[in-house]
């Protein structure tokens, strides 16, 4: 299945009457495809509520999820900010804090050992000196749309909750 999600439903004629009406197509409930471009036009340019205002709390307070497929990391800073990152180190692609929820004084990746603050900059780079053109201010964490409050997340950058 190709095209865009909009094209396929626009495939579909919803409007037609009840005698000349026609049920979806079958590949629709099996299309991995559509799956993904329903995911990300149903849930990735919404809010979801991550963690509740408890889990948050205290400085170094962490919570990591899911929204719309995209791994998530919530964390309150030590100024008391909360931030809201995609769950995903800058060198290799895996998850940097694997705990569903805890405190830490920095967010460490397992996998190579990288290094973030709790503001999401990068810190430690094991191994990685004398690396031409590298600039450790360009590779933190990257940011995702989080409020706090109640704590909302967005797997969308730019994604306003008060639109």
């Amino acid at each position: 299945m190709q095209g865009s999600l909009q094209q396929l439903l626009a495939a579909f004629d919803a409007s037609l009457p009840l005698e000349r009406a026609k049920t979806l197509p079958s590949s629709w409930y099996r299309s991995p495809e559509l799956a993904e471009l329903e995911r990300r036009a149903v849930f990735g340019e919404s809010w979801h509520l991550v963690a509740r205002a408890d889990q948050l709390a205290g400085s170094g307070s962490f919570v990591t999820a899911t929204v719309a497929g995209e791994p998530i990391l919530l964390v309150r800073d030590e100024q008391g900010t909360l931030r809201g990152f995609f769950n995903v180190c800058r060198h290799r692609a895996a998850c940097v804090v694997t705990e569903p929820q805890g405190t830490a004084t920095r967010l460490r990746c397992r996998y190579h050992g990288w290094t973030y603050d709790l503001a999401g900059r990068l810190r430690g780079t094991p191994e990685f000196d004398g690396v031409a053109d590298f600039l450790k201010e360009e590779q933190g964490l990257v940011p995702s749309r989080s409020t706090s409050g109640a704590h909302w997340s967005s797997s969308t950058p730019g994604n306003d909750l008060r639109r």
